[in-house]
């Protein structure tokens, strides 16, 4: 009789000692996740991703043949983006994006819009050639852009949408004769433009990233 008291009075504190698995009681505890390393790889592999998208291409060697591509975006009138490349042409200066010039009867007009706008048009299913000529200090490649004998930034001066800094005062000469773009009125030149509204041009420094292509990209499907 005692041994079997004994044992009803055991039998309550072994079944609180078993473990749940054991009495077939489902486990109160929550589970612990561990953190696989299959999760660290997409982690990192995403992080490479981003990285991969923000990062600019490098800059363009000086010493190879030239640079040939589509234009991807067009900054400004003398501001285009080629095959990773931002690309200031030399030689001229095209009006700012916010700048205006005064029409022949005194009106003001969009002057800079208007230098973009046919540099898009110039540069529209187009495969330049550019022959690089050097880094400004901002770090855009300078360099001269053609299709075929067309060179953009002299079309560019010759429309009287860009004055001739060096190489382009023949083109610059036609455009003020015909009183073409600019010329048709009063308009401060883009360099004294710039330093009255103290916009130097660093919004456009260095190479665009491999995002901000993937967006001009997706723009340009959009139909125009």
């Amino acid at each position: 009789m005692g041994k079997a008291r004994g044992e009803k009075q055991l039998q309550p504190t072994l079944h609180r000692a078993m473990p749940a698995w054991a009495n077939g009681r489902r486990n109160p505890l929550p589970r612990r996740h561990k953190f696989r390393w299959r999760s660290w790889l997409v982690i990192l592999v995403g992080l490479g991703i981003i990285a991969y998208l923000w990062l600019p291409d490098a800059p363009f060697s000086l010493d190879g043949p030239p640079l040939t591509g589509s234009v991807e975006r067009v900054s400004d009138g003398d501001t285009i983006d080629v095959a990773g490349q931002r690309i200031r042409l030399p030689g001229i200066d095209a009006p700012e994006w916010n700048q205006t010039c005064r029409t022949a009867a005194g009106g003001s007009w969009d002057c800079g819009k208007a230098a973009a706008t046919r540099m898009r048009e110039l540069t529209r299913n187009r495969t330049l050639s550019c022959r690089p000529e050097g880094h400004d200090r901002y770090g855009r490649l300078l360099a001269v852009c053609r299709d075929g004998k067309l060179d953009i930034a002299e079309a560019l001066v010759a429309d009287g949408l860009a004055v001739a800094t060096d190489g382009y005062l023949g083109a610059e000469s036609q455009a003020r004769r015909a009183k073409r773009g600019v010329w048709q009125g009063q308009f401060e030149m883009p360099a004294d433009w710039r330093r009255r509204e103290a916009e130097g041009g660093v919004a456009e420094a260095g190479n665009p990233s491999r995002f901000e292509r993937f967006v001009a990209w997706l723009w340009s499907l959009l139909p125009s």
